[in-house]
């Protein structure tokens, strides 16, 4: 099984286990090696595995990170599908953070069990939207830890039922709102229950971060820069489930993804852009003129037996004027060919 397919075999599981790309130059060429751990090394190719193994043993506490280890460079990242943000409830908070999860590139879907409060027409920003028991729904969807749940329904009653039911599947993040006497009440009866205190510390409630939000946007975006803080851990380069699907078909395809950010750049070290023989793109690396280099070159790669390259793409102060940028950077990106040749 290659690389590749055995990340997407864990990202439909649910899983966003930690990936390696290491790379160095020898002989003129671009060598790559790459693996995968989901606590344990689950890819690697036989003869590198001591390598690994003590890239393990030093692996730094803060990802994405960059470091060298025995002459390779290395970027260690937490793989995942882009993220799902689930809401559980379609009341007035679930509008504004439906439009500014979609901004922020998550996949929203909005779930209530009244037809006037679940349905695309309100939510014009949701990938989903299902009319249906909270429960059903939730099952419907499934978990994982790319899933991100937000519980606003309409009142105590759903809160705890959407709750209960979520905590007892894997998640990648879980807010309730209330106020903090409501969330007292409801954690000391579930504890009584029989949930175990470290389950209930990881759900973030009253949600999202104090900065005095009021109104039902404000409250959105308090919550949204919760969402943001808790997705920090992993790299910027979420791709849609698609293309993770297409690198692991074998079809014909390039990889682009960031290795090193140097001043003001908008996408940092993680970010991955993939080119399929159609032309179509998935994901990005900051758009622009570092982009459409970056483009360019995969367009030259593509269905060919190349080796990988290393493209730097210097934005200046003056290329970064042109494209109407506030300022410039560089970033240093690694293309790879992916897949079968025509």
């Amino acid at each position: 099984m290659t690389f590749f397919q055995t990340l997407w075999n864990l990202l439909r599981q649910g899983k966003s286990p930690l990936t390696a790309t290491a790379w160095r130059e020898k002989d003129g060429a671009i060598e790559v090696e790459r693996a995968i751990w989901q606590e344990d090394l689950v890819f690697s190719s036989p003869r590198t595995e001591p390598f690994w193994e003590k890239v393990w043993a030093d692996l730094p506490a803060t990802l994405p990170c960059r470091f060298q280890q025995d002459g390779w460079h290395l970027l260690v990242e937490k793989a995942c599908a882009r993220p799902r943000l689930i809401l559980c409830g379609g009341g007035h908070i679930a509008q504004p953070l439906a439009e500014i999860g979609a901004l922020l590139e998550f996949d929203v879907v909005v779930i209530d069990d009244r037809e006037e409060f679940a349905n695309p027409k309100r939510f014009p920003f949701a990938a989903q939207t299902l009319c249906m028991p909270f429960p059903q729904a939730l099952d419907q969807l499934g978990y994982g830890e790319d899933s991100f749940f937000v519980i606003i329904t309409r009142g105590h009653q759903g809160d705890r039922v959407c709750l209960e039911t979520i905590l007892n599947h894997p998640f990648g993040y879980v807010g309730m709102i209330g106020s903090r006497k409501k969330v007292a009440v409801v954690m000391e009866e579930m504890e009584r229950q029989g949930y175990s205190p470290s389950l209930l510390e990881q759900v973030h409630a009253p949600i999202g971060l104090r900065i005095g939000a009021q109104t039902p946007a404000e409250i959105a975006v308090c919550i949204a820069a919760q969402l943001i803080q808790v997705r920090s851990g992993a790299s910027g380069g979420a791709l849609p489930p698609e293309a993770w699907e297409l690198l692991a078909s074998g079809k014909p395809a390039v990889l682009a993804t960031i290795l090193e950010k140097q001043g003001s750049a908008p996408r940092g070290m993680g970010a991955k852009l993939v080119l399929d023989e159609w032309g179509t793109l998935y994901g990005t690396i900051g758009g622009g003129n570092g982009e459409a280099q970056a483009i360019q070159r995969a367009k030259e790669l593509l269905g060919k037996d190349a080796a990988p390259a290393i493209l730097v793409c210097d934005m200046t102060n003056t290329d970064a004027q042109k494209e109407g940028m506030v300022c410039g950077g560089k970033i240093h990106v690694l293309i790879e060919a992916v897949g079968a040749s025509f």
